[in-house]
C-alpha cells in the first residue's frame, strides 16, 4: 500500500487533556511518519487547537469559524481525507491508538479492500481476559464501532449522502450502524489496539462509572505482554459467539 493512499483524520472539540494523551500516543505510532494526519478542531478550545498544532508528524490543522457539531464535523473530517487520498483511518479525542495501531488499520485496509462485506477495519475491541493470548487474530462482525476506524473511498461514499445534519437528531455512527452499513462487516482485532478513555465531557457517557463498565478496556495489547506481531489472520466463526456479549454498547 503506497504511503500517499492513507491518512488519519481527527475531530477534536473541547477535551484538552484527552486530546493531548491520543496525540501523544499517535506521535510513538510505528509508520506515523509515513502518514499525514489531518485534524479537524471546533473553535472551542485554545489549548485543544495549540495541542493539535503542536503534534510532532505530517499534520493540518484546520479550525471552523463556527462551532458545528460532531455530525458535521466528522463529516467535513472523512470528505477532507477522502478528497485526498483512498482510504482513511479515522480518530476522535478520546480514543487512544497501540503503538501497532496504524500497522493493524493499514493491514486491514489492503487485506480486505476487495472484500465488499467488510465496511471497516477497527481497532476497539472489549478485550475479555480469556481472550488477550489472541494477539495476532481478527474477527468480523455485523457492527460499527466509531472509536479508531478505518474504510475506504468506496464505502465512504456508500453513506455520505445519507450523513445527518444535527446533533440533536441521531448520531452519525448510530446511521451506519443501524441504516447505511447494510449489512456488511466490521473487522477488528481480538486484543485490542484502541483504548477508550471518554470518561467525562462525552455526549453519549453519563458518568465515569459506565464508562469503566461499558467502554474501558480492562486488557488490550498495551498492557498485555508479548512478542511483536506484524501480520494477522482472521479466525473462524465459532471463536466470536462468546465475544458478541462483550460488544461495545
Amino acid at each position: 500500500m503506497a504511503a500517499d493512499d492513507v491518512c488519519v483524520v481527527m475531530t477534536l472539540c473541547s477535551r484538552p487533556a484527552y486530546t493531548r494523551a491520543v496525540l501523544k500516543a499517535l506521535e510513538r505510532c510505528d509508520g506515523i511518519a509515513e502518514v499525514p494526519v489531518y485534524m479537524l478542531c471546533e473553535p472551542v478550545s485554545d489549548e485543544v487547537i495549540d495541542a493539535a498544532k503542536n503534534f510532532a508528524g505530517r499534520r493540518e490543522v484546520l479550525v471552523g469559524t463556527d462551532r458545528v457539531g460532531c455530525n458535521v464535523n466528522t463529516y467535513a473530517a472523512l470528505a477532507h481525507g477522502f478528497d485526498r487520498h483512498a482510504r482513511v483511518i479515522a480518530m476522535e479525542d478520546d480514543t487512544v491508538p497501540a503503538r501497532d495501531f496504524l500497522r493493524f488499520a493499514r493491514w486491514g485496509l489492503e487485506e480486505y479492500q476487495a472484500d465488499a462485506s467488510v465496511f471497516s477495519v477497527c481497532g476497539y475491541q472489549k478485550t475479555p481476559a480469556d481472550e488477550v493470548g489472541y494477539r495476532n487474530a481478527v474477527i468480523r462482525e455485523p457492527w460499527f464501532t466509531p472509536w479508531g476506524w478505518a474504510t475506504w473511498r468506496d464505502r465512504w461514499e456508500s453513506v455520505r449522502t445519507s450523513w445527518p445534519r444535527y446533533d440533536h437528531q441521531v448520531s452519525w455512527d448510530t446511521v451506519i450502524d443501524k441504516f447505511t452499513r447494510k449489512g456488511r462487516y466490521e473487522v477488528r482485532p481480538m486484543l485490542a489496539r484502541i483504548q477508550n478513555i471518554g470518561a467525562e465531557g462525552g455526549a453519549h457517557v453519563p458518568g465515569a462509572a459506565w464508562h469503566a463498565e461499558h467502554h474501558l478496556n480492562r486488557h488490550w495489547v498495551e498492557n498485555t505482554p508479548g512478542p511483536r506481531v506484524d501480520v494477522w489472520h482472521e479466525v473462524p466463526p465459532e471463536y466470536t459467539t462468546a465475544l458478541r456479549r462483550s460488544a461495545p454498547c
